[in-house]
């Protein structure tokens, strides 16, 4: 493995960029890729996004590959507690590691010229749910005829170099909702004379639990988390006249996800009517559920079992989001989960970090897949 790819991840590991903010990561990116030949090369795509392609011919396949380059927030406290870089950013969720291996399957592509096309994309702001929609939107995409997209994600306590795979839903549907209550404050001493949105928070609360126990079903799973609350002021002179609900909502499908955000905003119309408030909704960081293609996930199992991986199927999605489900609903694919070891911290934990010995295992898992749509000849 090229030493100088473990090189850049440690530097990307070293100096962490938000989403939105990743113009270093960009321009190391593009320094790197640029070395490598790429028959096209475009910079500050969505943002701060790379799209990378090997284009040789139009009776090629052109597959698609997509690394995410941002990083996360940590709070004070645990930054304080484990020594993390740059005031609460930090690489604790891997895409360090992802762009790595994205740069090793680039290296391996300019070297090898195998006949088929090969589209690597380094995404930004996969994060915040906006980073794929963005990329999309460019145009950048539209002009190599994509056949197929695949996207990765590193799992802690999986094996290292194995591969976790799933039909249909991979990943859940998400998406934060913010509820802002407002009444009217009043004396303490009089609260009646007021709008006080205390048991209308309550009555929320209660029937999103209530929702929340009714549909624990794998075919029907809908959840509400509720993140954040805040009712009045820290006043002992005053009647609350207003509040904040935070929630995050999770669905194992699309249509599951419309179901529950219609429940809450039903109930959120009946209880500002009720108690004569008025509640506004602002809805943040979507996710789309991920949504694998079949036949995409058939020739992953293939490629894993000629290859003696070993092979997670799983039963169930995972609760978390990815927003490379909005490249599946443009091309067929795939996404799939790749073993970062039994022992490596869980995601998104201030400890985690990593593991290098990840990186040529699954770039050349990734380059079997480019080759099993080549042309022979």
């Amino acid at each position: 493995m090229s030493n100088d790819v473990v090189a850049i991840r440690h530097l990307l590991h070293s100096h962490p960029e938000l989403s939105g903010r990743e113009k270093h990561t960009h321009d190391m990116l593009a320094r790197y890729l640029q070395a490598l030949n790429p028959t096209h090369l475009h910079l500050n795509v969505g943002g701060y996004g790379l799209v990378a392609a090997w284009y040789r011919s139009d009776q090629y396949a052109t597959i698609a590959f997509r690394a995410d380059i941002d990083a996360l927030p940590i709070s004070e406290t645990l930054v304080a507690d484990y020594r993390s870089v740059q005031e609460g950013v930090s690489h604790k969720c891997g895409h360090d590691g992802h762009t790595a291996i994205l740069l090793r399957l680039a290296e391996v592509v300019e070297a090898e010229c195998p006949n088929v096309n090969i589209v690597l994309i380094f995404q930004a702001e996969e994060e915040t749910g906006k980073g794929a929609k963005k990329i999309l939107e460019s145009g950048v995409l539209d002009g190599y005829g994509i056949d197929a997209i695949y996207g990765f994600h590193n799992l802690p306590r999986y094996s290292v170099g194995s591969v976790v795979l799933k039909k249909g839903t991979f990943a859940a549907a998400s998406v934060g909702v913010a509820i802002t209550m407002e009444g009217r404050q009043t004396h303490a001493a009089h609260p009646e004379e007021g709008i006080n949105p205390a048991m209308a928070v309550a009555d929320i609360i209660r029937l999103m639990n209530d929702y929340n126990a009714a549909h624990r079903s794998v075919d029907d799973f809908q959840q509400s988390t509720l993140i954040y609350t805040r009712i009045g002021e820290v006043a002992f002179g005053t009647s609350a006249g207003d509040a904040q609900l935070m929630f995050t909502l999770r669905a194992y499908s699309n249509s599951k996800m419309s179901e529950l955000l219609e429940y809450m905003n039903a109930r959120l119309d009946k209880a500002a009517k009720h108690y004569g408030l008025t509640v506004s909704v602002d809805y943040r960081e979507p996710f789309s559920a991920v949504e694998n293609t079949d036949e995409n996930v058939d020739r992953l199992l293939m490629l894993a079992y000629r290859q003696n991986k070993q092979v997670y199927t799983l039963d169930t999605p995972f609760r978390w989001s990815e927003d490379f489900a909005e490249y599946l609903t443009h091309y067929k694919g795939a996404f799939m989960g790749i073993g970062a070891g039994e022992g490596c911290m869980e995601l998104h934990h201030p400890a985690y970090d990593f593991p290098d010995e990840v990186i040529e295992d699954a770039a050349m898992f990734l380059y079997s897949i480019a080759l099993s749509y080549r042309v022979e000849g």
